[in-house]
């Protein structure tokens, strides 16, 4: 029985995983999450353990080490695996979410916490599998919510699961019938003839299967017998009919959302439209560009007349500096996105910040929009609606010790100062004396900026769509977010950001255009493919850093920074980027904000610490691990057996004498009674009462073979557990 154990369980355990990533196929098209290759790969790492029984320090050192390894290369892959750094900004981000966890603040959790969340489900889900399939032999439960989970996502999403049920069900019904011939195998004690594998069982059970299969997928199938429920349940939840468009079209109740080029009065309900705009294929995921806007009225956001607009060249825009918006401290990195349009009217461009070149047949010249940086494609002196295009831009990593160099506005340009700090004359006072109480114990720029990030997530606000305020005739549009409402989308978070950061002297500007869109599939050559929806439309924040140039920040609840961030110290940037007014004081605790994508900084536990010294530091921890291994090897005559009657003291089931038995016949020979191959176990255990000065060993025996010659019951195992509890106490005395 132990031998077709063995040689089951690598078939059972390759099966079992194949069935959970059936959960996991989904997850790209239902949600933002992409790589979704390491969670699998980390799933298929915990089976393979979980398989090899390996001591439980070895497991769980292995799956720990390959966790770290998969957010380290989904997150900080910019900075050096062994790096105080990301640790560091590793274990802040753990502390600051699970504050977020106990206030139920779950908007505001970051993607790496969430990420490491789903990491720790899938290591709980390896050693369920394990319980399932080695200790109670069940899995039809996870095999039918599979079949669930599945036929729901196939309804309410855009995933098409009609392969996914067929693989299911000839995984599931294989899986339960190897799993029901070894409950009758380890039941009725059969032996097969021909080695542990009963091939003779297992061909019946696959042409069962599969004559099953066959029939269902040949046999005519009738049409739906119900009307789709899709429309209904959103008709009933949201409260409208099936109105959608692009942009602020009317709806009832407030306005659908999407991209709108009339900023001068924010605020009010949006209804949610999932209308795909735009498939976008490129290396990297980023956000989209629109329009910059940089004048705040106390209402919203407006461009000045006469603001003019010039005809480029498309295929160079690298001569106009207002395209290029890094400085020579931020490392950039040359790609071409291809854009494919799906609706009837969009007359701007959507491009990566950095724009270097449009490529279009349709086209021969761009408008640009001075004030905005709106791009509008013409073709003989008319706009047009690109249906395909490709931009050129230019992909940056910031450097985070570069940026934290900034403390002061000295090295801002005039005519950075003289645009991007403008406000309203009647902005209310309190909005200054709130961004300095914010921002007061930092001393640098970024960790300014993400002093007020965080300040927006700290649990005080909510992201709401519906029932949000337009301010009325002297009511300032921020004033009222910050003060009473304290809810709103992402114009509401982004334009109180802005003005926040204007109000202690930090150049910023508005942007808005739409998020990277939801990931659909993984192309050649690395590249990721896109759709953006109406629902993916949205503003954000981007803040001047000399030497650096404009970098965007995500203030919005439940959005995070998808922007690249370097947190190791570079000598290159340093001589590159001009030298601070004074010296920073030492760095003094700012709260951290809730993003996973490294746009968050805050003061570094290692920061003193070299290299070198981390690595001193792992080697004494390894050094130490060994040690206590090597000790407790050393030493397992002394605790081993009180471990032993620990793990059985609550066990009742009737197969827990045949695990008792094996693992006494392990502790016996630890103490030296081997039992040689041609005793037979009355023989042996005639030894061991000799040794032990007992006759423990012959009492346990008797019940054992009565049990294991006859079919084990519960009564058994506790009538033998005190003959079994003496002989290994006898070893320990």
């Amino acid at each position: 029985m132990q031998r077709s154990e063995t040689q089951f369980s690598f078939l059972l355990y390759l099966l079992a995983f194949l069935l959970f990533w059936e959960w996991l196929r989904p997850l790209t098209v239902i949600s933002n999450t992409s790589r979704i290759d390491y969670f699998i790969g980390f799933a298929g790492f915990a089976f393979l353990l979980s398989y090899l029984r390996l001591p439980i320090w070895i497991t769980f050192s292995a799956k720990g080490f390959a966790l770290l390894y998969a957010l380290h290369m989904l997150f900080f892959y910019n900075t050096p695996l062994i790096s105080g750094l990301w640790i560091d900004y590793f274990l802040q981000d753990l502390k600051i979410n699970t504050v977020f966890l106990f206030e139920g603040n779950w908007v505001g959790l970051t993607n790496l916490f969430r990420s490491f969340l789903f990491f720790i489900l899938l290591w709980i889900v390896s050693y369920l599998m394990h319980f399932w399939l080695i200790q109670t032999r069940k899995l039809f439960l996870f095999f039918f919510m599979t079949l669930i989970y599945l036929t729901v996502v196939d309804t309410f999403t855009m995933y098409h699961a009609d392969m996914a049920i067929v693989r299911t069900l000839i995984i599931g019904l294989v899986l339960l019938g190897l799993l029901r011939i070894l409950n009758i195998q380890e039941r009725e004690r059969v032996a097969f003839e021909k080695g542990p594998f009963p091939l003779k069982w297992i061909r019946p059970l696959i042409l069962m299967i599969g004559l099953s299969l066959l029939v269902g997928l040949v046999a005519p199938k009738p049409q739906p017998q119900w009307p789709d429920p899709v429309p209904f349940i959103t008709k009933a939840a949201n409260g409208y009919g099936d109105e959608t468009s692009q942009g602020a079209s009317g709806a009832k109740g407030g306005q659908t959302i999407g991209y709108d080029s009339d900023d001068t009065h924010l605020g009010g309900t949006f209804h949610m439209d999932d209308t795909p705009i735009f498939t976008t294929v490129g290396e990297h995921s980023h956000y989209w560009i629109v329009a910059t806007k940089d004048e705040y009225t106390g209402k919203g956001w407006v461009v000045h007349n006469g603001a003019g607009t010039e005809s480029l060249d498309p295929r160079d825009l690298s001569q106009y500096p207002e395209f290029t918006p890094f400085e020579k401290g931020t490392k950039t990195e040359t790609e071409t996105d291809s854009v494919s349009y799906h609706g009837q009217t969009f007359p701007q461009l959507i491009y990566g910040s950095g724009i270097l070149s449009v490529d279009a047949s349709e086209m021969d010249t761009l408008e640009w929009n001075k004030k905005t940086g709106e791009l509008k494609p013409l073709n003989n002196g008319r706009f047009v609606t690109l249906k395909n295009y490709l931009v050129k831009f230019q992909y940056p990593t910031f450097s985070v010790p570069l940026l934290k160099k900034v403390t002061d506005a000295s090295a801002d340009p005039e005519a950075i100062k003289a645009r991007y700090l403008q406000l309203p004359e009647n902005l209310p006072e309190r909005i200054r004396k709130l961004s300095e109480t914010i921002t007061k114990s930092a001393n640098n720029r970024y960790d300014k900026a993400n002093a007020i990030v965080n300040y927006f997530k700290s649990g005080d606000f909510h992201y709401e769509t519906s029932n949000i305020p337009v301010p009325g005739k002297g009511v300032d549009y921020v004033d009222q977010f910050l003060f009473e409402t304290k809810r709103g989308y992402c114009d509401n978070f982004s334009t109180a950001m802005a003005v926040m950061l204007r109000t202690i002297g930090i150049p910023s500007r508005w942007v808005k255009g739409f998020t990277q869109g939801e990931y659909k599939d993984t192309l050649g050559n690395n590249r990721y493919e896109y759709t953006i929806r109406n629902s993916n439309a949205h503003s954000w924040v981007e803040v001047y850093f000399p030497g650096s140039g404009w970098v965007p920040f995500e203030p919005t609840i439940g959005f995070d920074n998808i922007t690249s961030f370097n947190y190791a110290d570079s000598s290159a940037a340093e001589e590159k980027t001009p030298p601070p007014a004074k010296k920073p004081d030492k760095p003094k605790q700012t709260p951290k904000k809730t993003v996973a994508e490294q746009d968050t900084t805050h003061p570094s536990l290692f920061s003193k610490i070299n290299l070198k010294v981390l690595y001193v530091i792992f080697a004494c921890m390894a050094g130490v691990a060994l040690i206590l291994g090597i000790f407790l090897y050393r030493t397992r005559k002394k605790w081993l057996p009180g471990y032993t009657l620990r793990r059985f003291k609550h066990q009742t089931d009737a197969s827990t004498l045949e695990l008792a038995a094996k693992r006494l016949l392990k502790l016996l020979s630890l103490y030296g009674y081997v039992k040689k191959p041609h005793q037979t176990l009355r023989e042996f255990a005639s030894i061991v009462d000799r040794g032990l000065g007992t006759d423990d060993m012959k009492k346990f025996t008797l019940v054992y073979e009565r049990g294991r010659y006859h079919r084990s019951a519960t009564e058994d195992w506790l009538e033998s557990k005190k003959y079994w509890e003496n002989i290994i106490n006898k070893l320990r005395g």
